[in-house]
């Protein structure tokens, strides 16, 4: 058998996380799957990340296909709108193993099994896992 991507210098895991290569783009993935839409809530819900980084990752991911900008105009102001591409929808079953990982394996937080399940299923809804 011919490994096609060791003679072509191929790693799909790599080249996949070279794609993914900002620090907050998961982050801002999780937050629209989970009905955020704004740049204020994409700032409230990091208030580690600066307005600046926030910014050139939606900008990033506008680029790469993952989501859409929409302006809104009515009259007394414009809104922008983040929604997910085809894409970035086709991020869900990534985000959940991540967010999985998180709390069965890392669990920094300290939840106890009950309060993972719960919310494991809050994400596993909003990511639309079936």
């Amino acid at each position: 058998a011919v490994d096609y991507m060791a003679e072509n210098n191929i790693c799909p895991i790599g080249n996949t996380l070279d794609f993914f290569n900002r620090k907050w783009i998961f982050c801002i993935l999780s937050n629209i799957f989970r009905g955020m839409k704004h740049f204020s809530e994409f700032k409230k819900a990091n208030p580690e990340i600066s307005n600046h980084i926030l910014s050139e990752t939606l900008k990033y991911m506008e680029e790469n296909d993952l989501i859409n900008k929409t302006t809104i105009e009515d009259s007394s102001r414009i809104q922008t709108e983040y929604s997910l591409t085809e894409k970035g929808l086709k991020t869900n079953k990534i985000i959940f193993e991540i967010t999985s990982y998180y709390f069965n394996e890392l669990n920094y937080a300290g939840y106890n099994d009950n309060e993972k399940s719960e919310i494991l299923a809050e994400y596993q809804k909003a990511f639309n896992i079936e």
